[in-house]
């Protein structure tokens, strides 16, 4: 494989080839240069004279002379004092750092003003192989330089959008013979299929070669008319080393490529025209993917119309202990959980945008199984949000287990019965707590966006229920933005008043800190009497931090019923944190 060490640059003055003759001529030196008083040049020192034969000739020469002392002085210069080995990969990070593989610019060799720079810089450049692999078909002249510049360096090819059989065909052939070194390859989605569903003409032979070094196929999507489709049998079926596959408007089958050393699999679907698999076609994908880092899907939709197991065989388990990252976006709550109880993956980061669905206990399912492994990436919770967005009709679960976060994204369907988002949102409650477990769980946030309509169904049972899964809960952060709340905090204060019927224990006695913003229905006198009995309990509050309207205007904090509450509460406060969410990073696409 090509290094990245640049050629050797050239001394500044070549040996003479004059011999015996050039002993006859005085050797130059710096010093000499530097008194051009002692300079005998025609017509510099001298009479004037009419005799000018050679002396044009000679200037020439002495142009060139300047030149090569210009080349001297620039060698003096302290970025020279660094070897040809360190500018090539000084310049290779700037090359990397320049464009990315799909903007306008990739192949246009942006970075070409360093070789204009001086001589040396100019030599390094053009002798440096990994300067020369970006290669698109947006610049044909500039990609034809690279094939011949790169030598035996891995190559970046990227086939436009725009590209057509005229313009193009040509480079394409040319690349052909180098497939066996092109590491990254990127084709618009509307190139791989026509309009008869033949693979297009201009990279048909492209994706027919051999590509032995192959690491990256990208079929990038455009903004065109279209239908999403399976992809094609490519390179023979056999990419020993490809490790990411990104695929808009397509998706792979098994025996079309190589699974065996992916690490990165992304496929995405249209927004009217979405992805349709079949789930066991994805387990057998990822039963060949033993190093798959991440897998992200969206707007695909998985079914499941053939069988995941035969009759006499136990229940498919695939273990993935390298899949740090698992996206999943609008697909079916059910199917997702479906897909959920056959992974083992216990080191991964879960992001999922489900359809709400209602089970036939009626209860409502967001993708997560009803029986957790033990390596499951949801089991032990210690911080928790929900934030009810009915705008939107969907409600954001997100958090943080020991080791991982993730987010869960479930929206109510516009072909669904289930109704709306203040209706059921009780319920959906109930659910989510006896889905998730809660068992250690430390923080618990409940928020609401801003909505007209008021959220029922929270009574003070739910939240009992709700408080009872959370036996070591010490912070609980209440934040609502309706125009009415339908007394929403004051379930909360009855429930977490209440006690065991059983044991005659607090709710939640290990709970120290609450955080209260836009209560409009606050009743001190609720929170005095609240306080008062869980200090008598033993379970005394450390901090009640507040963020109300009752307290807007007041320019004296002591003529409020604060002074009565930090009798009960160590610490009460209107500055209340912020909520911080957990921030996934979107999809490279």
């Amino acid at each position: 494989m090509a290094t990245t060490a640049a050629p050797p640059v050239p001394c500044v003055v070549g040996p003479s080839q004059n011999g015996a003759r050039d002993e006859e001529i005085p050797r130059l030196t710096l010093q000499h240069l530097l008194h051009p008083e002692h300079w005998d040049l025609p017509e510099w020192n001298g009479p004037h004279t009419d005799v000018l034969e050679g002396i044009t000739e000679k200037l020439d020469i002495l142009d060139h002379s300047v030149a090569l002392l210009k080349r001297y002085r620039n060698s003096l210069r302290p970025i020279h004092k660094l070897s040809p080995d360190i500018l090539a990969l000084i310049f290779l990070g700037l090359a990397e750092d320049q464009e990315h593989p799909l903007s306008s610019q990739f192949g246009s060799f942006s970075w070409s003003y360093i070789a204009h720079v001086c001589h040396s810089w100019r030599t390094i450049a053009l002798g440096c192989a990994g300067l020369w692999t970006q290669l698109s078909t947006r610049y044909p002249d500039a990609a034809v330089a690279c094939l011949e510049r790169s030598g035996d360096a891995p190559l970046s090819f990227v086939v436009h959008s725009r590209a057509t059989t005229s313009d193009s065909k040509e480079l394409i052939d040319r690349v052909l013979p180098h497939m066996c070194r092109v590491r990254h390859l990127y084709v618009p989605w509307l190139h791989v299929y026509d309009e008869s569903g033949n693979v297009s003409a201009l990279i048909s032979s492209l994706l027919d070669a051999p590509a032995p070094q192959l690491e990256t196929f990208y079929v990038f999507r455009v903004r065109d008319e279209g239908i999403c489709f399976a992809l094609p049998t490519v390179f023979g079926g056999n990419t020993p080393r490809l490790r990411i596959l990104k695929l808009a408007y397509t998706y792979p089958l098994m025996g079309r490529l190589s699974f065996g050393n992916l690490q990165e699999l992304y496929i995405r679907g249209r927004k009217r025209n979405t992805i349709t698999m079949e789930l066991a076609s994805l387990l057998d994908m990822l039963e060949a993917c033993p190093s798959l880092e991440v897998l992200v899907t969206i707007k695909s939709r998985f079914v499941i119309t053939d069988p995941l197991e035969r009759e006499d065989e136990p229940l498919r388990r695939i273990r993935l202990d390298k899949l740090r990252r698992l996206d999943i976006a609008r697909c079916a709550a059910s199917v997702v959980s479906i897909l959920l109880s056959r992974l083992t993956i216990p080191n991964c980061q879960l992001s999922m945008s489900v359809w709400l669905e209602r089970g036939s206990d009626f209860r409502f399912l967001f993708g997560v199984p009803d029986d957790l492994c033990p390596e499951h990436p949801l089991r032990d919770i210690r911080k928790l949000a929900v934030n009810y967005r009915s705008s939107s009709s969907s409600v954001i679960i997100d958090g943080r287990t020991s080791s991982h976060p993730f987010l869960i994204v479930a929206t109510i369907g516009q072909v669904t019965n289930i109704g709306d988002m203040p209706t059921h949102s009780g319920p959906m409650l109930l659910s989510i707590a006896k889905t998730f477990d809660l068992a250690l769980l430390e923080e618990f946030s409940i928020a609401e966006s801003a909505y007209y309509h008021p959220h029922v169904g929270f009574s003070k049972d739910i939240w009992v229920q709700a408080f009872a899964r959370m036996p070591l809960l010490r912070k609980l952060n209440i934040r609502l933005q309706n125009i009415t709340d339908s007394g929403f905090c004051r379930a909360i204060l009855s429930a977490l008043s209440a006690t065991d019927a059983v044991t005659g224990r607090a709710v939640c006695p290990h709970l120290e800190t609450i955080t209260l913003v836009e209560d409009r229905t606050w009743s001190s006198l609720q929170w005095y009497k609240f306080a008062s009995m869980r200090k008598e309990q033993g379970h005394p509050l450390r901090r009640l931090s507040l963020c109300l309207p009752h307290y807007e205007n007041v320019e004296d904090m002591a003529e409020t019923d604060l002074a009565a509450l930090r009798e009960v509460v160590e610490n009460v406060d209107l500055d209340p944190p912020e909520m911080v969410q957990v921030d996934f990073p979107a999809a490279p696409w």
